[in-house]
């Protein structure tokens, strides 16, 4: 019994970090962080929204197979930068990706 719960404690972990990034999801867990967002308290942090200029028009232009492998290039892309840079991606809005630095954890020089 103690091994079944321990099994669908870890698969419910890792379906909660396929829409969670793994380290909010490592700090909770470790107790750095509650599920309120109590222990963070109060920070500036850097919010980036970033879209492809024109993609209604693109969309209407281009064949379905150019589409996907530019906005794949694009997004792939900017989430390799957003990452490299200590951010967490929070969501994709269509072609847009909205980026977070300094929260969850802390960033010194998020800013910049």
């Amino acid at each position: 019994r103690c091994q079944r719960s321990f099994g669908a404690l870890g698969r419910g972990l890792e379906a909660f970090a396929k829409y969670v990034p793994r380290d909010v999801v490592r700090m909770l867990m470790s107790g750095a962080m509650s599920g309120d967002g109590g222990a963070m308290g109060w920070r500036v942090v850097t919010v980036m929204f970033s879209d492809i200029v024109g993609f209604t028009t693109l969309c209407e232009e281009v064949e379905p197979e150019v589409l996907r492998r530019v906005t794949t290039e694009y997004l792939q892309a900017m989430c390799g930068v957003i990452v490299r840079t200590g951010g967490v991606l929070d969501k994709f809005i269509g072609d847009c990706i909205m980026a977070l630095w300094n929260a969850p954890r802390e960033l010194p020089g998020h800013q910049r």
